[in-house]
């Protein structure tokens, strides 16, 4: 179990890469400072410390490999991706107690889980698929009884429809942290060997 945030995230920065990145699904490995101040903050809270995390659109595992380090109970990786599930799996299985960890191939929207305490996820920001992120909250609204951290893209217009919706949903939505992400180019149209932009990570209860 690691003991601080830089060691956090040291240790997740080793997380792979997608083998075959999928533009549609806006695929990218999440950038490892980002992820830990997801994390440390879900922590500090005492949101993952023995406790059933679903991953949301877990990509090849950072945010999984992150919350098992924190010392989560349980940890269930969700993406309809199975390419991205297989790599995630083999970085995985590679750490103590890989049993606790759990993998599901499908749409989120489809998505029936119970017992669950905490979400942690970076979902599509929309790019491609306007309002994908809002879809992934509002499963994520669905599913757990509280305490979801989500990254999503900076602004003001974006904000608003966020807190409008965790409202609706019976959530306070806690903004606590906007900082700049760093993602490697990805696609072959990308021009900037790293991209930065502004994220907002929030926190929502009940």
């Amino acid at each position: 179990m690691v003991r601080s945030k830089r060691e956090l995230e040291i240790a997740i920065s080793e997380a792979p890469s997608f083998k075959i990145p999928i533009r549609q699904l806006e695929q990218y490995v999440c950038d490892s400072s980002i992820a830990s101040e997801l994390l440390w903050n879900a922590y500090i809270y005492g949101d993952i410390e023995d406790k059933v995390i679903v991953d949301l659109g877990c990509g090849t595992g950072i945010l999984s490999y992150g919350a098992f380090l924190l010392g989560a109970r349980e940890v269930f990786c969700i993406d309809i991706d199975i390419n991205a599930l297989h790599t995630a799996r083999e970085f995985l299985d590679g750490i103590r107690s890989a049993q606790s960890i759990h993998y599901i191939c499908c749409d989120v929207k489809r998505l029936t889980l119970r017992s669950i305490d905490t979400i942690v996820m970076n979902p599509p920001f929309g790019v491609h698929r306007r309002g994908r992120d809002l879809q992934f909250l509002e499963k994520a609204f669905e599913i757990a009884p509280s305490n979801i951290y989500s990254i999503h893209k900076h602004s003001l217009d974006s904000h608003k429809l966020i807190t409008k919706l965790a409202c609706r949903k019976g959530y306070a939505a806690q903004l606590i942290y906007t900082g700049n992400m760093s993602i490697h180019a990805t696609y072959e149209d990308h021009v900037k060997r790293i991209h930065r932009f502004k994220v907002s990570i929030y926190r929502f209860v009940k």
